[in-house]
């Protein structure tokens, strides 16, 4: 099978869907039967090399992302000629003969207009709803976004497939204390400290945290609020809260942080608290879960399903329901013992190695191919787990 598979993601300072688009590039790249060739509007730079059976074609000309998948990327398929492409990022090219995979990680654009630059919302929406209707089938992240594709998209349900997303396998706890110590001194951790990862963004909802943190300072709590994440559209609505909460020193805006030094992050961290108002999967609180991390995460979309008993949830829209979950975690030790071992647990249930066999199965039905018999299966998954090894860890 040739699978033609968007690398336009696969950048710098990568953030979900990069992470996304990598971890499942490397887990697919595992499959004999396959051939991969990775299709970008630029160099692919990845945290690690791609294996060497993975071929790169890029266009000679620079093309912004969403005129090149209308325009170059056909021309690329035609030439090709691929079993199945696969789109990782909610648009693909609507007008190919190739059979179209897209990945469409949540409705957002359509749900929350107002959390999206203008030129997002008249660019990409129409043009996402036109892919979905257009794909021969499309993956989403959770059971959640799926319930949205089908509301909103009009697509037959047979069409629209689960497949959880997952920590990286360098996410797990970290012990080591000349690590722990160099990353407390390069950041300027507080001893204890409450963590966010993300993007700041008007949709990750960090005004409302920051508020109940506020509250909470000025009720005596000893914690530091470390913020870690690039600097996303409209983030001058969070400097101003910065501004006008007067939280100093017990605040730290990191920015974006290597990848490397996230899981160490995630495990120096008494908690972490992720109020977005609303996620197709929610990576961040796999990651932290993963890590040990108690978390503290809002009750809706697809962060209520995948932190269901193993987290505390809040109602992201209320700034005393955020302040009454930490102040909660923040007294109680035993608590956060028990959150961090129930969603430990949790966490162990994803894997990008399922993902990319789940992803595989749904290019094999696409096209009408037979599934591997079981012991190929079972081969190449303890293949996959030496790989994992491989992956950056901190």
């Amino acid at each position: 099978m040739r699978i033609a598979f968007d690398g336009t993601t696969l950048r710098p300072e990568q953030t979900g869907v990069g992470y996304y688009t990598e971890h499942l590039l490397h887990h697919l790249a595992a499959d004999d039967d396959s051939e991969l060739v990775v299709l970008s509007n630029g160099p692919v730079r990845t945290s690690i090399p791609l294996a060497g059976r993975v071929q790169v074609v890029t266009s000679r000309r620079r093309l912004q992302r969403a005129l090149w998948i209308q325009t170059a990327a056909p021309a690329l398929l035609r030439r090709l000629k691929p079993d199945v492409a696969h789109f990782t990022n909610s648009v693909g090219p609507c007008l190919t003969a190739t059979p179209l995979i897209v990945t469409i990680h949540d409705m957002s654009l359509t749900l929350f207009p107002s959390y999206h630059p203008v030129r997002r919302i008249l660019l990409s929406r129409p043009l996402m709803k036109v892919t979905a209707r257009r794909a021969a089938a499309i993956i989403t992240v959770s059971d959640s976004a799926r319930r949205d594709i089908l509301r909103l998209c009009g697509v037959p349900a047979d069409r629209v497939h689960v497949v959880h997303e997952a920590a990286a396998p360098s996410f797990r706890p970290v012990r080591d204390p000349i690590t722990l110590h160099a990353l407390r001194s390069r950041y300027g951790l507080a001893n204890r400290f409450i963590l966010y990862v993300g993007t700041v963004e008007p949709r990750k909802n960090l005004v409302r945290l920051l508020e109940a943190f506020a509250v909470l300072k000025r009720k005596g709590l000893p914690h530091q609020l470390v913020c870690v994440g690039p600097l996303g559209w409209r983030y001058h609505d969070v400097r101003a809260a910065v501004a006008r909460l007067e939280l100093g020193e017990d605040l730290r805006l990191t920015g974006y942080v290597p990848f490397g030094d996230l899981p160490g992050l995630y495990s120096l961290a008494e908690m972490f608290v992720f109020p977005s108002l609303y996620e197709g999967f929610g990576l961040p609180v796999i990651e932290a879960m993963a890590c040990g991390t108690p978390v503290i995460t809002a009750s809706t979309s697809s962060l209520g399903e995948i932190a269901d008993g193993v987290a505390e949830r809040i109602n992201p829209l209320e700034v005393d329901d955020i302040a009454r979950a930490i102040r909660r975690l923040a007294d109680d030790p035993d608590l956060r013992r028990e959150l961090a071992s129930r969603g430990h647990d949790r966490a162990r249930r994803f894997s990008w190695t399922r993902a990319a066999r789940e992803t595989l199965d749904v290019y094999r039905k696409t096209i009408g191919w037979p599934a591997p018999s079981e012991d190929v299966t079972m081969a190449r998954g303890s293949w996959l787990m030496a790989q994992e090894e491989l992956l950056p860890k901190p």
